[in-house]
């Protein structure tokens, strides 16, 4: 298996010739909900389609025991995916847990949204967003403990194309999972030490349980302060582009995504079947298997009919990735931005 770090720095020149430092990228993109939305729910018998699937022998996990349950999902697609990958993830998804008796439904077609990305990462364009638009110096980010508004002001810039999508498609929580397909996670055009972080996200998933845990992190920055969002049904973003480059099917990366969805958090080394559980950080093999005990948390979690969640499973806030989590990137980017702001003399 090829390092999926090392693949992405060559993703970046093989495949997108924007990322050109001269190139225009589009980092902010507004978002405004569709005329339909949320609309009359339809029959979910006629949106089947959309998470049908070929049977992959390769991809067969280990099943322990069979559920008896259900999720409901929205489906949103970004700029320039084809609709031939709705069916691709959405069958994905349904051919992983299809092992373990858990059955996606849709009651409404998917929504087209006006986003190429959903997080920035380049430090010199968050410092100028900081500035020009919120009036905060990004200095205050060489702080140990930032402020609120501080880091307020940097969660509107590097999570700006996530924050629109959630006030425009998620806020209220709808208690429904959104799928949102983008052709990357993290925009073109990364600041030069983020670079490789960059390339290296497959996908993002949030939920307001999940922003407010602060277990098993030691950093300075709270990512509940940083997003600044509440009351939103949970919603994974997954980079199209970059999963279907690194791996022959997409569905352990949308899997995983939905594991977390259903409270499961990343297993860690010691833990029973570590490195061989969906819930591997590193996972990117399409047969990895679920546990007993995680099965009995996605039954919990649907154990009523649209019933998704149990909010108090979550173990810390993270971007889902193949490699990296919320707060190492969270750090990372704050102190980029912070050491630009101070070399051009901010906080005098």
């Amino acid at each position: 298996m090829r390092d999926p770090l090392l693949v992405c720095l060559a993703l970046g020149g093989l495949v997108f010739p924007a990322c050109d430092p001269d190139g225009h990228v589009d980092f902010f993109q507004t978002v405004t909900p569709a005329p339909s939305f949320p609309g009359t729910a339809g029959d979910a018998a006629v949106y089947q389609n959309l998470f049908a699937y070929t049977p992959d022998s390769k991809c067969a996990p280990q099943v322990p025991r069979q559920l008896d349950s259900k999720t409901e999902v929205r489906i949103f697609v970004g700029n320039g995916v084809a609709a031939s990958e709705i069916g691709r993830y959405a069958g994905g998804l349904q051919r992983y847990y299809d092992f373990y008796g858990v059955t996606m439904f849709t009651r409404y077609d998917p929504i087209a949204v006006p986003l190429d990305h959903a997080i920035v990462l380049n430090d010199a364009v968050i410092a100028d967003r900081m500035r020009e638009v919120a009036g905060v110096d990004p200095a205050c980010l060489s702080s140990l403990y930032p402020t609120v508004a501080c880091e307020q002001a940097y969660g509107a810039a590097m999570l700006y194309n996530v924050k629109q999508f959630l006030h425009a498609y998620a806020e209220p929580d709808r208690n429904v999972i959104n799928l949102v397909l983008l052709k990357r996670v993290a925009s073109l055009n990364p600041g030069a030490e983020t670079g490789l972080l960059n390339w290296g996200i497959a996908g993002l998933g949030l939920s307001e349980a999940l922003v407010n845990s602060a277990g098993g992190s030691d950093v300075s920055i709270s990512l509940a302060d940083t997003l600044d969002e509440t009351g939103f049904s949970p919603t994974v973003f997954i980079a199209v582009n970059l999963t279907d480059f690194l791996l022959r099917e997409p569905d352990i990366v949308v899997a995983h995504e939905f594991g977390h969805a259903y409270g499961l958090p990343h297993l860690k080394p010691g833990d029973l079947d570590y490195g061989t559980n969906l819930m591997d950080p590193s996972a990117s093999e399409c047969d990895l298997s679920l546990r007993t005990d995680q099965l009995t948390t996605i039954e919990q979690a649907t154990a009523a009919y649209g019933d998704l969640l149990d909010t108090s499973l979550y173990d810390g806030p993270e971007l889902l990735s193949f490699t990296d989590r919320a707060p190492e990137i969270l750090e990372i980017v704050r102190a980029r931005v912070a050491a630009r702001a101070l070399a051009t003399g901010g906080g005098q």
